[in-house]
């Protein structure tokens, strides 16, 4: 394995940024003492100094590395924590506004977009085909709607340096289970729960940014791949529904539980990550490969593609998923 040394220090970066919001959010680390990221600007003095000693030196990529590291450890305390006017990556508190409900009615077949940012976030469904949006914020804004017959789009009214000052948002938003929904969901920091089990679903699109997502998947099959991405934050899935699952970590966790007698083969790609196929009493198809026992590829299964940078993979079969 080669190395590029121009790229080490960023990758450094990088990796901190995203693993300690979730270390700090896991209980790995204490707040309290990630909060006193700001002590080490003499740290950061001494590593660019380091630095320029080392300059056109051999080691002098050692140098880079040295301030990454201390850029990447403030950086990610400061996302986890935050820093007086600064906001960290946790949310809620302040007032509470109830905003004005809004809802409509879709068609056949409709596609829902939905951006979150910080606070609690539920998505349930319900019969018939008119979807609703209700719920809190700080001054009773709400958020904004731009909604059609096929179409729905929702994402946050956020003011300039307000962007995870909204006080206790919450939405609360049911989907029709009438309607054939292609479904696209980011969230930022905050909660997130769907029970999406009613909904039927022609592809399902969800992005985590240091937030936790809880989602429950219905029986009926996804005509699409379903689509998973989790950055320092983490998520649990429950899904049986035979179909193709991408899912991507990055200094992130994913727990994904099925029912048991669930066919599926994984297929898996990390770094610095972790899974536990290897306990499961998959068989071994090759380094990167697990499928269950009997795995007929003609037949129904989970296919599901797994890459993870420094994060962690969580599969059961006929249990809950943790935290769920």
């Amino acid at each position: 394995m080669h190395f590029d040394r121009h790229l080490v220090g960023w990758g450094v970066i990088f990796v901190l940024l995203g693993a300690i919001p979730l270390a700090v959010q896991g209980g790995y680390l204490d707040a309290d003492l990630v909060g006193r990221w700001p002590e080490l600007w003499p740290l950061l003095i001494a590593a660019i100094g380091v630095s320029l000693l080392l300059t056109r030196t051999p080691a002098n990529w050692l140098g880079s590395v040295a301030v990454a590291v201390v850029v990447g450890v403030m950086g990610g305390s400061l996302l986890a924590t935050g820093w007086g006017g600064v906001p960290s990556i946790g949310c809620g508190g302040g007032t509470a506004a109830a905003f004005a409900g809004q809802g409509g009615s879709l068609g056949q077949a409709a596609t829902v977009n939905v951006e979150f940012n910080c606070g609690q976030l539920s998505v349930d469904t319900t019969s018939g085909s008119t979807w609703e949006l209700h719920g809190n914020d700080g001054d009773g804004h709400g958020p904004i709607v731009d909604a059609s017959a096929d179409r729905v789009a929702i994402r946050p009214a956020t003011d300039i340096g307000t962007f995870f000052q909204r006080g206790q948002v919450s939405w609360i938003l049911t989907l029709p289970q009438a309607s054939v929904l292609d479904l696209g969901l980011t969230l930022n920091a905050g909660d997130g729960e769907l029970q999406l089990s009613g909904a039927k679903l022609s592809s399902l699109n969800l992005t985590v940014n240091a937030g936790s997502l809880s989602a429950t998947l219905g029986p009926t099959p996804i005509a699409n791949a379903v689509n998973v991405t989790v950055n320092a934050g983490s998520a649990t899935l429950a899904a049986s529904a035979p179909g193709t699952y991408n899912l991507s970590l990055n200094a992130g966790s994913l727990d994904l539980c099925s029912a048991s007698g669930t066919a599926a083969r994984i297929r898996w790609s990390g770094v610095l990550a972790s899974n536990d196929l290897d306990g499961l009493g998959l068989v071994k198809v090759d380094d990167r490969t697990w499928t269950t026992t009997g795995f007929d590829p003609s037949a129904a299964h989970l296919d599901l593609d797994v890459t993870a940078n420094a994060g962690s993979f969580t599969l059961n079969f006929g249990g809950s998923c943790s935290g769920s």
